[in-house]
Parts: structure tokens; C-alpha cells; sequence
């Protein structure tokens, strides 16, 4: 539980992929944190989170090792991630070694080595602050675009709300958090088929991987979407450049922007799709923001 002094100040944790290749998904969460004036504090010594899939299924023990490590690192504040995956490993790891003496005590020895104390910080994913009932009243008051009733498919991925017993947050079956904040905006959630089903990323098959994000993006342009809106760096490359990698192996062009929930929350409190990074995008919005 946050303490009163750290209710607008948070521990960054960036995670690898959007540092390295979206920089301006990174940008625009910052943007949008400290626009509410949430203040982020920097840890230089963070590492990948890490993996809560592949790295996880090599080794249980060296995954909860380097997890437990990157909580170490932080200091009482609460850690705010920009990954679902993130957010997921890490709020796993403290949920570990909060409820099981073997691991904890595992945990302790590796990091006794290196001179470090073992702590267990909350950890959230951006859009679970964005949607806390005090930040969302900020957000109202801070639109000044309304999006017009732009059609929006929301994803929501595997991550975000799962494992529930660690992340608590949101309906892991059925969640509602990034409708919401759409709706808030002035957006228009859509439902689509299969709504809550994997982008297809996290599959060492690349032809799974593939069907399955064909799969998703025919949904959302059968449902007559404007745009596709994650809260994942992930997700956000499977669509974003699955559609290229796509359009090259089937010819089908699908034409649907996608774009991250924190670049969307930018537009409408008026920063421009410049600063969004709206250029960046293999699929471009064109003139739809």
C-alpha cells in the first residue's frame, strides 16, 4: 500500500523492447504520467524484468533470482511499468516471495552474495494508475479533444491481468480498464471477435504467430474499427509490423493504425502526433488524429 508521500511518485521501470525500438512509446507514457504530475524516479541498474515465458520456462529458479534482484534494486517507492509482461513477471516474483519461505529464502541467499537486500515493492502497469478512479477524474479535466467518436478496438493481451492472484487488477476473464479509458477520452470501444485472444507473439512458430495476428486483425476490420489500441510494446509490434510482414506474405492489406493507449491519451489532452511519434508507425494513421 502506497503511503500518502508516495501517492504521485514512482520508480520507472522501461523493461527492452520499447527503449530499444519504441522510443516513442516510452515518450509518451512519460508524457502522460508527469502531464498528471506523477513523478518518475530512475533506477540505471534495472535489467530485462525478465521474460515471464520463455526465460521463466528455462529456469523457474534464475528467472525469480533476476526478478527478485530488479525489486531489490528499488527502493520503497511503488514501480510503474510501461509492459504488461513487466508488470506480470515482477508482480509474480513479489507475490513468490512474499507467500513461499523456499523461494524467498533461495532469493535471499543469491542476493546476499552480491550485497543486496531483499524488497518487494508494489508493482503496477501504467494503464492500472491511469485507470484509478482520482487519476481518471485528472484525465477528464485534462482533455481538450475530444476523439470525435473515432471507432477504437481495444487489446488487451495476456499479461495485463494475469496471473490474477498477483497482478489484481482488472477482470482477468473479461477486462474493461482500456474501454474505459477509451470511452473517457471520447473514443468508441468496439467489441470484435475473439476480443481477448493472444496477439501471437509469444509463439515460436512463426506461422501460428502470424495466423493468429491475421486472425485478430481481421476481427477488428470486420467490426468496422478506425484503429487498434494496446498497452503493450509487444502487441504493439505484432500488429503494428505484423501488418508489413503480412501484406509481403498474403498480399492482404488490412490498413489498420495501432497505436499505444498512453500516444491515443496524448492527442486528446492536445499534444500533437509529432511529439506522439505517429511517424514511427509501419502503419500510418492518416489524418485519423
Amino acid at each position: 500500500m502506497k503511503t500518502e508521500s508516495q501517492r504521485d511518485l514512482y520508480t520507472f521501470f522501461p523493461g527492452c523492447l520499447a527503449r530499444l525500438k519504441l522510443p516513442q512509446i516510452e515518450r509518451s507514457v512519460r508524457l502522460a504520467l508527469t502531464g498528471l504530475g506523477i513523478e518518475l524516479r530512475e533506477e540505471p541498474r534495472f535489467t530485462c524484468c525478465p521474460d515471464p515465458v520463455v526465460f521463466r520456462s528455462s529456469s523457474r529458479k534464475d528467472w525469480l533470482t533476476l526478478a527478485a534482484r530488479n525489486l531489490a534494486l528499488n527502493s520503497d517507492l511503488p514501480i510503474v511499468t510501461l509492459c504488461p509482461g513487466c508488470a506480470s513477471s515482477l508482480s509474480e516474483a513479489g507475490y513468490l516471495l512474499a507467500h513461499d519461505s523456499e523461494a524467498r529464502e533461495a532469493a535471499e541467499q543469491c542476493l546476499g552474495k552480491a550485497g543486496i537486500d531483499l524488497r518487494t515493492p508494489e508493482v503496477s502497469h501504467f494503464l492500472r494508475i491511469m485507470t484509478d478512479d482520482e487519476v481518471m477524474e485528472k484525465i477528464k479535466d485534462a482533455v481538450s479533444t475530444k476523439l470525435g467518436g473515432l471507432k477504437v478496438a481495444c487489446h488487451y493481451g495476456c499479461h495485463l491481468v494475469r496471473p490474477s492472484s498477483a497482478v489484481d487488477f482488472d477482470d482477468p476473464e473479461k477486462p474493461t480498464s482500456l474501454d474505459r479509458l477509451v470511452e473517457l477520452l471520447g473514443g468508441e470501444p468496439v467489441d470484435y471477435e475473439d476480443k481477448y485472444m493472444c496477439c501471437g507473439r509469444p509463439s515460436m512458430d512463426e506461422a501460428t504467430s502470424m495466423g493468429i495476428a491475421e486472425h485478430k486483425l481481421s476481427s477488428v476490420k470486420a467490426a468496422g474499427c478506425d484503429l487498434l489500441v494496446v498497452a503493450c510494446p509487444f502487441c504493439f509490434e505484432q500488429f503494428d509490423l505484423g501488418q508489413v510482414v503480412l501484406g509481403r506474405k498474403t498480399g492482404r492489406e488490412f490498413g489498420i493504425p495501432v497505436v499505444y493507449i498512453s500516444q491515443l491519451m496524448g492527442i486528446a489532452m492536445g499534444r500533437t502526433p509529432e511529439e506522439m511519434g505517429f511517424d514511427l508507425h509501419r502503419t500510418k494513421l492518416k489524418g485519423l488524429l
